[in-house]
């Protein structure tokens, strides 16, 4: 749990009208521990989340691929795969123009992941565009039973990535990691999502739980963080935080308030490492 203690006071609440909600979606509003066939957002959840829909646009901006998220997350108004490599506006499909020149890359990298890590207990988890293409790939040894050979195992595939020029992303000392074809910033996939819904930056609130939301982070009016241990090595830097397990409930409080943020919402904590960023 958070501790209470840590808490820092602020003079005045801080208040916002979120006009439009943003949201990651692995550790954020589903679970970071469970396979990929599990993983759902938990029912309290995306019925609030239904709900907000209503009002104001719900983003989703993800490592997940499409068609995966958005079997998942039907509810939102817009979808942002791959980290930003394909985008899903109403019935419109975008990619990225400079995919096409480095999908052999990937191929290349797939075809070694798959044969070393065949009996080693690893995971590939190709990310696939709406075409059906792998453009991206994850690899995941969460639910071996000897992490400390099958991470050798994924050490070795990593070493083969970057020989290869592939943008490798890890999260902080979770077992997994994910491979692209270039680099990727969740940032930059918000603004154009954003741009492409012809949203005012203004009222923008993002939730997300890992280093690579912290460009996201910065293209919101407020910022929250989603905590567990899984991510507790982690470095947000967001304006508030608050645990997964509370999510469904601040998601409520919100809906409840008007979609009025109040940072004396009594399950959101504001950030102590906020400002560390260079």
């Amino acid at each position: 749990m958070i501790d209470s203690k840590n808490k820092l006071c602020e003079s005045e609440p801080r208040t916002m009208t979120v006009k439009c909600l943003c949201l990651d979606y692995d550790g954020t509003i589903s679970p970071l521990d469970v396979s990929r066939a599990d993983s759902r957002i938990p029912e309290n959840t995306r019925r609030v989340l239904e709900q907000i829909r209503r009002t104001v646009p719900v983003i989703i901006v993800t490592t997940k691929d499409i068609s995966f998220v958005t079997s998942r997350a039907p509810f939102a108004t817009a979808w942002s795969g791959i980290c930003g490599l394909e985008r899903k506006i109403g019935d419109r499909i975008l990619e990225e123009k400079e995919l096409e020149r480095r999908i052999q890359l990937v191929s290349i990298a797939l075809e070694y992941a798959r044969s070393n890590a065949l009996d080693e207990n690893v995971d590939v988890e190709e990310k696939k565009d709406f075409s059906g293409r792998t453009i991206a790939f994850c690899i995941d040894w969460r639910r071996s039973e000897n992490k400390e050979k099958s991470r050798r195992a994924a050490d070795r595939i990593a070493e083969f990535c970057e020989g290869l020029s592939l943008n490798l992303i890890r999260y902080g000392h979770q077992p997994f990691f994910d491979v692209y074809p270039s680099s990727v910033d969740k940032g930059q996939a918000l603004r154009n999502v954003l741009s492409e819904l012809n949203l005012e930056r203004e009222g923008i609130m993002y939730m997300g739980d890992s280093e690579l939301d912290n460009s996201a982070f910065k293209e919101a009016n407020i910022s929250l963080g989603v905590v567990q241990k899984d991510n507790s090595s982690q470095t947000l830097f967001c304006d508030y935080i608050v645990e997964f397990s509370e999510v469904g409930t601040f998601l409520k409080a919100l809906l409840m308030n008007r979609l009025i943020f109040n940072s004396n919402f009594p399950m959101i904590k504001r950030n102590p490492r906020r400002g560390l960023e260079s």
